[in-house]
């Protein structure tokens, strides 16, 4: 019975999160603005978003912190102008923010308001979490593995949906929207709750693979909101005060609730469960709701049908996106059946329009080198030839829509610069044919063409946040306002006749809403218990199919046109939406626009800047190093220990990577303390040894469609020398180590174990240019395929490793041997492995706030290897097979774990010890140091 504490020999599909080491080009210049509380980083051109972003954060600074603390600590915060997510961060490790400054395309998630200001309230509302809760244990945490060492202490104490909330209710307590006040951002937890569902607290917080569970983020928001509404304000930083000091040793923050009010974290969230959901049941209760049919069958797999449009008699297109399948647009019948007409692939907004048989739209693309900087192209696809062509060149489009005679394309475009603007683009030649005027750089949200009154129709956000529904002239792009400004934030709009349909948050939840062209008249089409998204109108008018979010994912539903005659501006919602936090009110309006200097920021600034001891666990190595990185994220460092429990040696070592230019540069040295090998006459050898190096490596992404790939190549020369006994000549030697690793992973489901299809090959060859003579080969190739089900998934497994005659020096080992078998005495060996996954059952249980099992899954195996020893020519051959059972679970309602069990049939006896029949478990300890 042996421990591996290692991952498994199997690689894990390749996500699309790209790696953001190093990942501006080095023509990008950057600037500083620098004061007492904040460094807001930028690149050259954005100090106006500068200026504002630290205006801002340092009045939140200096008048909003009764809730959370008085504690201070300088941040930088790094603003990012090349991607188009939409996103921010707020990091240990070391403690820096990143702001990603594309706005998000859809209003309904994040809201309307002026990203910047979005970004600055919440990201900052982390920030000042961060400085407060460095107290008590955390703070000796702190102290002993710096930084990190107090991120894993606090994300311990506070979990994950306090850290999230407390930031939403800042939104939404210091602006005049905020996700707070947004009906859909609780479209989950009342959907749940109008389907009697109530999970427990452990099932909240960790999330499950076959039903719909609610993020964090609402979660939290409740919370919070909860506690502050019954306790006050300054409620939670009390309970977090107590949590982050540790009062309380285990579950500290539950401890802490419990003393001041009675309930423990569980009895707490039933408790705001209760409250909310009469509410939610209350409104969905009401006599006068829109009755709907079902579209949609009932499915066991949670199934969004997103984005409808009509496509013949009682047909309709639809993104279909379930958990055991990789998304696509589907043509829907009225009997709920469906057929696959394209999956779109890879995007950074999974929207797609639709007009006469053509569909469109924006597909992501990715500079093969630098990470940081995405781009998309705009795609069309013909259902009835069933051709699917990429129109434009690289560029930075979102929402695109086609004319109905296939000849034009609108789509929003956005530059770097944070400039927004409608570009018409001719559909055959891909060529822009007019970008419309803007000059107050509103932002539009999913425009949809008009030719009968030559103008598009579009969601337009001004500099505040507020949205309108707007007609811009395709003449002049002159606009004119269909709806008043307001903070309620409005979906896709849809055009039958004269008649535009959109759907809005006027009240409780998002309801479809109309608008007649002709004279502004305004109509409340459906009433729902349920936000509503886009609909798509039957021929005629007078019925129309929409999506509605339930709780197994957004559904389609038929209902009669009926148009009720609304003022929109004179609708409200219940007082649960409309929260008094008390907290400052809108400070949007009262941040200073104070000029502030603007200086150059050196790329290699703090190149070094340690920042925290951590821990490794990747048997048989283990170690602890010193970790340090720059603010701009193209510099890393590490001086460290490692011991290695195969040979009882030890290492000293320091290395430096420089990610700013095309390929990453590398150096560093390792001083080895009684490592030890075989010589020819398979004598045991001891000896230590010193080592420099220095190298490059060229990180690339391919990415595109369907598939994730990279590709990775580099290259390292190293001068080391043995101290060893002088019998033995030549103790000093100079190699190569060259290395090239790609990956082909098509997308894969959430269910889905594996890609369903996919490459991975690795190679690496090592030899000496002088000194001593020592030379390795090393080949791996993964090939990933579909199982019999779903979510089965087969992986077949080449490797092949030979290393020269001489044994003067052996190079590290990464080959995967035989499962089952010690390491055997070779120069060349090869192995074979089949591997069947599936999945067994989802028991969405946990026990004691401790450990949750989200899935038990198994793979079944064979692996066929041999090995030559050229010394005596002789062979040998290891044959074995067996089971592997996997538990997916998360530690700590945090953190995720994967550990398993194998029972490997040892066909051949194993030479080392004759053993036929061999069990490891499977711990991979590295797991809980990688998040």
């Amino acid at each position: 019975m042996r421990f591996i504490l290692a991952t498994s020999l199997l690689l894990t599909s390749v996500t699309l999160s790209a790696q953001q080491f190093g990942g501006n080009p080095p023509s990008l210049k950057w600037q500083q603005i620098n004061t007492d509380t904040v460094r807001v980083i930028f690149p050259k051109g954005m100090s106006l978003q500068g200026e504002r972003v630290a205006n801002t954060v340092q009045l939140i600074n200096r008048t909003t912190r009764s809730s959370i603390g008085n504690l201070q600590k300088k941040v930088d915060i790094v603003l990012q102008n090349q991607t188009m997510m939409s996103n921010g961060y707020v990091q240990l490790g070391p403690f820096r923010s990143e702001f990603y400054l594309t706005p998000p395309p859809s209003s309904f998630d994040l809201g309307s308001l002026n990203w910047v200001d979005q970004l600055s309230v919440h990201e900052y509302r982390h920030v000042l979490q961060n400085m407060n809760f460095r107290q008590g244990l955390s703070r000796v945490f702190s102290i002993l593995g710096g930084q990190l060492g107090q991120a894993a202490a606090t994300n311990i104490a506070v979990p994950d949906w306090f850290w999230e909330g407390d930031a939403v209710v800042m939104e939404t307590a210091l602006s005049p929207q905020g996700r707070g006040r947004l009906p859909g951002f609780f479209d989950g937890f009342r959907a749940l709750a109008l389907s009697n569902r109530k999970y427990a607290y452990m099932k909240i917080r960790n999330g499950s693979y076959v039903d719909f569970v609610p993020n964090h983020y609402p979660l939290g928001y409740l919370m919070a909101t909860y506690g502050r509404s019954h306790y006050g304000n300054d409620f939670w930083k009390d309970v977090t005060t107590d949590a982050v000091r540790y009062r309380g040793l285990f579950y500290p923050l539950s401890h802490s609730l419990k003393k001041r009010t009675g309930k423990n974290v569980t009895a707490f969230y039933h408790s705001m469960l209760e409250e909310y959901q009469a509410y939610w049941k209350n409104y969905a209760s009401r006599p006068d709701t829109t009755p709907a049919v079902p579209v949609t069958p009932a499915s066991r797999t949670v199934t969004d049908y997103k984005y409808v449009y009509a496509a013949g008699n009682n047909e309709w297109l639809v993104l279909k996106d379930a958990y055991n399948k990789v998304p696509g647009i589907f043509k829907i019948k009225e009997n709920g059946e469906s057929e696959l007409v394209v999956r779109p692939g890879l995007a950074f907004d999974d929207y797609f329009s639709y007009s006469n048989g053509r569909i469109t739209w924006a597909a992501a693309r990715f500079h093969p080198r630098w990470s940081w900087k995405d781009l998309s192209v705009i795609r069309v696809h013909d259902i009835h030839t069933g051709q699917t062509r990429t129109v434009t060149g690289w560029g930075k489009f979102f929402s695109p829509d086609i004319s109905p005679d296939g000849r034009q394309i609108v789509a929003v475009v956005v530059t770097p610069a944070m400039e927004y603007s409608l570009q018409l683009i001719n559909a055959e030649t891909g060529k822009p044919e007019k970008q419309l005027p803007n000059p107050e750089n509103w932002y539009y949200t999913y425009p949809k063409f008009d030719i009968a009154r030559n103008q598009v129709i579009s969601g337009v956000r001004n500099h505040r946040g507020e949205m309108a529904l707007a007609q811009i002239s395709l003449q002049d792009g002159s606009v004119a306002l269909l709806t008043n400004w307001s903070y309620k934030a409005i979906g896709i709009p849809t055009l039958k006749g004269d008649t535009v349909f959109f759907a809005a948050g006027y009240k409780d939840v998002n309801d479809l809403y109309a608008i007649t062209l002709r004279d502004r008249q305004q109509y409340e089409v459906t009433d729902r218990g349920n936000s509503v998204s886009q609909a798509a109108l039957s021929p005629a008018g007078d019925s129309l199919v929409f999506s509605e979010f339930t709780d197994r994912g957004y559904h389609l539903y038929k209902a009669a046109t009926r148009l009720k005659k609304v003022n929109v501006d004179q609708l409200t919602q219940s007082k649960w939406l409309q929260p008094a936090f008390a907290e400052g009110g809108n400070i949007l309006d009262r941040v200073p626009a104070d000029s502030l200097p603007v200086k150059k920021y050196a790329q290699l600034t703090r190149p070094f800047n340690f920042h925290s001891w951590v821990p490794s666990f990747n048997d048989p190595e283990y170690g602890i190093a010193l970790l340090g990185e720059n603010i701009l994220n193209t510099t890393s460092t590490s001086i460290g220990y490692t011991y290695n429990n195969n040979e009882g040696s030890s290492d000293i070592y320091g290395r430096f990577t420089f990610g700013g230019w095309f390929p990453y540069l590398s150096i560093g040295a390792d001083y080895n303390i009684n490592r030890y090998g075989f010589d020819q006459n398979r004598n045991k050898v001891y000896w230590n040894e010193a080592t420099g190096y220095i190298g490059f490596s060229i990180p690339l992404n391919f990415s595109s469609g369907l598939y994730s790939r990279s590709l990775s190549l580099g290259s390292n020369f190293n001068l080391r020398h043995r101290y060893l006994s002088s019998k033995y000549a030549d103790n000093d030697l100079q190699f190569l180590s060259n290395t090239l690793i790609f990956s082909n992973q098509r997308l894969k489901g959430l269910q889905n174990i594996y890609t369903h299809f996919g490459q991975y090959l690795a190679a690496q060859y090592n030899r000496t240019t002088g000194g001593l003579f020592a030379e390795q080969l090393y080949l791996r190739f993964d090939q990933y395929l579909p199982g019999i089900w779903q979510n089965h998934s087969i992986v077949l497994q080449a490797a092949y490793q030979q290393r020269d005659k001489s044994f003067y020096y052996s190079f590290s080992d990464n080959f995967v041997y035989a499962r089952g078998y010690n390491k055997p005495l070779y120069t060349s060996i090869y192995k074979l492995g089949a591997n069947y996954h599936f999945p067994i059952a989802y028991p969405d249980w946990g026990f004691a706030q401790i450990l949750y099992f989200k899935r038990i899954r198994a793979n079944v195996f064979y692996d066929y290897s041999q090995s030559t020893y050229a010394i005596n020519h002789s062979r040998a051959r290891y044959s074995s097979t067996g089971g592997e059972l996997y538990f997916d679970t998360r530690i700590g309602n945090a953190l995720p774990f994967s550990f398993g069990v194998r029972v490997s049939h040892l066909l051949d006896n194993d030479p080392v010890d004759n053993a036929k029949q061999r069990v490891d478990f499977i711990v991979p300890i590295q797991q809980l140091f990688n998040y």
